[in-house]
């Protein structure tokens, strides 16, 4: 049996996969992080059902889901300010890099046009 390794290779973007109580929530940190430069873009998908532990206890629960289209440079930040922004006390935040293969060239520069050229 051969040994797995396991190559870390560099991410060309962020992928931020978040969940929300509603779109709203989702809807108004979109906007804000946006506007702050920190991503190219939210898609806001439809609702969905997560059911999951919590405090000891099986829950189930509507959330939305959105994901967050960023440059890696400013995946971190960006992570860090939806927390913020976030309402729940445990927010579902989790960084997808994406490597080089994984996107079009094309659609990586747009993403690093749009979310690397400001200050954030």
């Amino acid at each position: 049996m051969s040994a797995r390794r396991c190559v870390m290779t560099a991410s060309a973007m962020g992928l931020l996969y978040t969940t929300w109580p509603d779109a709203q929530s989702a809807e108004t940190a979109a906007e804000a992080v946006l506007a702050e430069g920190l991503c190219a873009c939210v898609n806001i998908l439809g609702e969905s059902r997560s059911l999951f532990r919590w405090e000891g206890e099986m829950r189930s629960e509507r959330e939305i889901i959105a994901l967050f289209k960023t440059s890696a440079g400013k995946a971190s930040a960006l992570s860090d300010r939806i927390a913020r922004l976030h309402p729940y006390d445990e927010p579902c935040i989790i960084d997808l890099a994406v490597s080089p293969e994984g996107s079009s060239d094309g659609f990586l520069a747009w993403v690093r046009g749009e979310a690397g050229a400001r200050p954030g």
